[in-house]
């Protein structure tokens, strides 16, 4: 038997006195620490991969704007590079969307009108059975939730999108407007669903007809390896000859500033809450002091019947670290609770709200991913935490000099 783990364990038993509250607050201190960091964690990995996974999906990850040459030529030697998934012909264009409302004014919105091949890859852009109702010069296109709910239109309905080209008459030049037809929605649950609108290419290369660039669209297998693909891209340009008359951008020029925050701001929230589990953790040396304190009498009697000193210590790093591991095992299983119950959560608050709590972010949930590393971290830092708090706390039980404490007995 193990002396020391059977002595630690007769003094954290329940007696309903202080020191048993003592101890309940130290380990509940622990455990709320332990479960708001992994909660906390989750969110900024769920956000992470929100944002790796649905939204970067639906936006050209890279973008090759040729002007003045024809992309026919090389652009199979662009598809078969490593890292490149497929690749597809494209024109993006700004523009403005009008609908006229029954009281007589209009809503308006800002679009991005994207043109798409539908007999090409359309991944994250449009389903298969969605991109076969586009037909040229028909003038269909399908727009974001959130744009048709900001416009008031639904599937059926017209809508004007005005471009930034002029068209010149006799009475004046004026912007290029067309009358498009909304076949469907799309719903991504990001903010691409407040801005996009998806039509045939043909269409979109029509209504932008002065220009004469031509685009190409690649997926990559793995979107954060950009850097490496657009390496590959610039030396297979410069092999065809045709490098200058191309410019090359990726996602990084629109949302990787998102990704670098979010990735500095998960590391940044690790370091402060990891306080907050080092302050609960510190609260162990106050709840074993206490408790070397009102044990003194029994601590006494054992070191006179021959309990050694680093035995002594053992009883109370027995102690702490009984508390200390219940209130961390407590904790990550409090966690990993509230990361399946959050999300829903929020959205049950928000059907009470009729309006997203998530509106102000690029997606309209809340987004919560788990990482079995994080939550290894998690535990094993406020592990480490809590053993320097027992050791500092279980000297002081050598201290205890049994003939003075035994004297007032």
């Amino acid at each position: 038997m193990n002396l020391p783990r059977f002595i630690a364990a007769r003094f954290i038993r329940p007696g309903g006195g202080f020191l048993s509250f003592l101890t309940f607050a130290a380990a509940s201190g622990i455990a709320l620490a332990v479960a708001v960091l992994l909660l906390v964690l989750s969110v900024a990995n769920g956000f992470e991969r929100a944002l790796r996974e649905d939204v970067l999906p639906a936006v050209p990850q890279l973008t090759l704007d040729v002007r003045g040459a024809d992309p026919a030529a090389w652009a199979p030697a662009l598809a078969a590079l490593p890292g490149v998934a497929a690749l597809a012909p494209t024109h993006e264009l700004g523009a403005l969307a009008l609908k006229a409302r029954g009281d007589g004014t209009t809503a308006s919105r800002p679009v991005n009108l994207l043109g798409v091949d539908p007999s090409g890859p359309l991944r994250g852009v449009l389903l298969p059975e969605a991109a076969a109702r586009l037909a040229p010069g028909s003038f269909g296109v399908f727009l974001g939730q959130g744009l048709a709910k900001g416009l008031g239109v639904g599937p059926g309905d017209q809508v004007t999108v005005v471009v930034p080209t002029l068209r010149v008459t006799l009475a004046g030049a004026f912007p290029v407007q067309r009358r498009v037809a909304v076949l469907g929605l799309l719903e991504t649950g990001t903010l691409l669903d407040g801005e996009v609108m998806v039509a045939h290419l043909d269409d979109v290369r029509a209504l932008d007809r002065r220009s004469q660039m031509r685009s190409l669209r690649l997926w990559l297998d793995d979107v954060l390896a950009v850097s490496a693909v657009r390496a590959a891209v610039d030396e297979a340009l410069e092999t065809a000859g045709v490098r200058e008359q191309v410019r090359v951008s990726d996602w990084r020029q629109r949302y990787g500033g998102l990704f670098e925050a979010i990735t500095v701001q998960k590391k940044m929230l690790f370091l402060v809450l990891t306080l907050l589990v080092a302050m609960a953790a510190f609260n162990l040396i106050a709840m074993l002091l206490m408790v070397i304190r009102q044990q003194a009498g029994p601590i006494a009697m054992l070191s006179t019947l021959g309990l050694a000193g680093r035995q002594l210590r053992a009883v109370f790093c027995w102690h702490g670290g009984l508390v200390a591991g219940g209130g961390i095992g407590a904790g990550v299983v409090l966690g990993l609770g509230l990361c399946v119950l959050a999300p829903p959560f929020v959205a049950w608050l928000s059907s009470l709200r009729e309006a997203p709590l998530m509106g102000a972010y690029f997606v309209d949930y809340l987004p919560v991913a788990v990482a079995p590393g994080d939550v290894l971290a998690v535990a094993l830092v406020a592990s480490a935490l809590a053993a320097l708090a027992i050791g500092l706390a279980a000297r002081r039980a050598e201290a205890v000099q049994p003939q003075e404490v035994l004297r007032h007995e």
